[in-house]
């Protein structure tokens, strides 16, 4: 399910808005080169000129995507959330997007399997005889990029760590569970004949928080709801803009060539305007959503980083003993588990 849905209604706003800040912008720039009359005439100019020659639409109708109504098509890497984690607040991001925790980004995967022999040496013979003892699925780590941009994807990035920490602990102190291991997770990634339902078990992981990187905001306590594509938080604040850059697209529609005069007489008017419609958009309350970051629990989260997941696969002795490898060989196992 969409992390958030944005109208069109609300992207040609923010688009308007976008123009006017635009117009603004170079009116300031303008007056700063009072004394260049080439500069004053070259801002002037770009006024209706998109910023950075980028296009004028926005990317406000875009849906950050983390669930999938359709699992069956889903071949993105996800590892599934234990029911006994399910009440966290601090993992409602995961629980929202289908009890799973998904990789953003197409991570690096490192998958190997192994035979083992045993030698045994014979006196006075130039070759040792060898033997089969046992086969295994090694243990493998999952390599994965995590890029932040917002306040809800600061949220995921929280929830993410958060989930793996909980992991890699065994259930000790109060509570029914007291007493059992770290839950079995199920792997799923690439399709069927990849990793379909692969138990697992995290027997590390880490993350890294570089020095290089800005890092973001967002408070857990104050978190908006994911995936439930409700749009209360942007049309609440959807009036305030629309009435914040109602005024701001009249004035950059009225300005023109032969009104540098009264283009210049209007600046106070748009600078307290845009301070306005900045303020909407920079928050403390978020437009996308409604939900209010950084007012409690403060969270710093980079923008970029990685996480590494260190997995091992973990079979039932039940199900190790009625294991056919023809049957494997013919794809009976597709979604077993067995890899």
């Amino acid at each position: 399910m969409p992390l958030f849905d944005v109208g069109p209604g609300l992207n040609s706003v923010i688009g308007a808005a976008s123009s006017a800040l635009n117009v603004a912008s170079n009116l300031a720039g303008a007056l700063n080169n009072l004394s260049n009359p080439a500069a004053l005439i070259s801002k002037l100019r770009s006024i209706n000129l998109p910023a950075g020659g980028m296009p004028s639409n926005t990317a406000a109708n875009a849906q950050a995507q983390f669930g999938s109504a359709d699992v069956s098509n889903d071949w993105r890497v996800r590892l599934s959330i234990p029911s006994a984690f399910t009440s966290s607040p601090v993992l409602q991001p995961l629980v929202q997007a289908g009890n799973v925790l998904i990789f953003p980004y197409t991570p690096t995967i490192q998958i190997s399997s192994s035979a083992s022999y045993e030698d045994q040496a014979i006196t006075h013979q130039n070759y040792a005889y060898t033997f089969y003892q046992n086969s295994r699925a090694d243990q493998f780590t999952i390599n994965g990029a995590f890029h932040v941009e917002d306040g809800y994807q600061a949220l995921y990035w929280i929830a993410a760590v958060h989930f793996l920490r909980s992991a890699t602990k065994m259930f000790t102190g109060e509570g029914d569970l007291q007493g059992n291991p770290p839950p079995i997770l199920k792997l799923n990634a690439y399709g069927d004949y990849v990793f379909k339902n692969v138990p697992v078990v995290v027997k590390s992981f880490t993350v890294e928080l570089p020095s290089d990187v800005h890092y973001i905001n967002t408070s857990v306590s104050s978190a908006p709801t994911f995936g439930s594509g409700s749009s209360a938080g942007p049309l609440a604040n959807l009036s305030n803009l629309a009435g914040a850059t109602s005024g701001l697209a009249g004035l950059a529609g009225a300005l023109g060539a032969n009104k540098v005069a009264g283009a210049l007489g209007t600046i106070g008017a748009i600078g307290g305007a845009v301070a306005g419609v900045s303020k909407l958009l920079s928050g403390p309350s978020n437009l996308l959503g409604g939900g209010s970051f950084g007012t409690a629990g403060n969270t710093w989260v980079p923008v970029k980083s990685t996480i590494s997941v260190t997995l091992q696969p973990i079979f039932s002795r039940e199900n190790m003993k009625q294991f056919s490898l023809q049957k494997f060989v013919n794809g009976g196992y597709v979604t077993g588990g067995y890899i």
